[in-house]
């Protein structure tokens, strides 16, 4: 073999094994965007029974307490700059597999609009994929954001998320909390006395009056995302055409 042709095949090589490594990459993210479908498309069916029992079994909340920041009985927990120009509510179960792959796929472009001030994040936990995990994991969260640890209890949370007959328990959730530095007897006590019951009451009420009819479900700038974006690029462009960069 002359010395040119050894450079030449090394490249051939080297692009093979870069087209490999696309192929397998555009393969991983087919695969978790069927994820992200089908597991919607089966939370879809779970949803409009489960907030309908839970509804039929509960008093009013009108006079629910709410975790810090929250302005209103039903209101969302809102992290971002008040001025940014766009804003996304999310409307999530901590036991949906769905909300699990959504927030592993979608998280960290969620957090650098944040971040930039693009974006304003309102969190609207839901609880009716199972019989009590749901619950209270949406009653924690509403403790982690009286600690300043929303987003990071959030994602946390889901990372811990199991199978829906493995369901949270406050135990659980308590140490889920020291994971994410929250390591007090305020915080346990919360979580334990079901401080914000009749906020995740409140919220599962405001669902239903949203047309809220699956998880997860996205808002931008009031208007539903549907269907939901097939990769964080394409949210990534979504909100910042609402934010008018483009």
């Amino acid at each position: 073999m002359s010395p040119k042709s050894k450079p030449a095949a090394a490249d051939r090589r080297a692009r093979s094994e870069q087209m490999k490594a696309e192929r397998e990459a555009a393969a991983r993210a087919s695969e978790r965007r069927t994820r992200l479908l089908v597991a919607v498309a089966v939370i879809a069916a779970v949803s409009l029974v489960g907030v309908a029992v839970a509804l039929s079994r509960s008093p009013s909340t009108a006079s629910a307490a709410v975790p810090t920041g929250v302005e209103a009985p039903a209101g969302g927990v809102t992290v971002g700059d008040d001025s940014a120009p766009v804003v996304l509510d999310e409307w999530v179960d901590f036991h949906c597999p769905a909300c699990k792959v959504f927030v592993e796929e979608f998280g960290s472009t969620i957090a650098e609009q944040v971040e930039a001030g693009t974006l304003q994040m309102t969190y609207h936990p839901l609880s009716f994929v199972t019989p009590t995990g749901s619950k209270l994991a949406a009653n924690a969260f509403g403790c982690a954001v009286d600690q300043g640890k929303t987003v990071e209890y959030h994602d946390a949370v889901f990372a811990a998320q199991g199978s829906e007959a493995d369901e949270f328990t406050n135990e659980q959730l308590i140490e889920i909390g020291a994971g994410v530095g929250i390591d007090n007897e305020e915080f346990a006590s919360c979580v334990n006395d079901g401080q914000y019951e009749g906020w995740v009451q409140s919220v599962a009420e405001a669902a239903v009056d949203q047309g809220v009819t699956r998880t997860p479900t996205l808002f931008l700038d009031g208007e539903e995302i549907d269907p939901l974006p097939q990769d964080a690029e394409a949210l990534r462009e979504a909100i910042e055409a609402a934010a008018g960069q483009e």
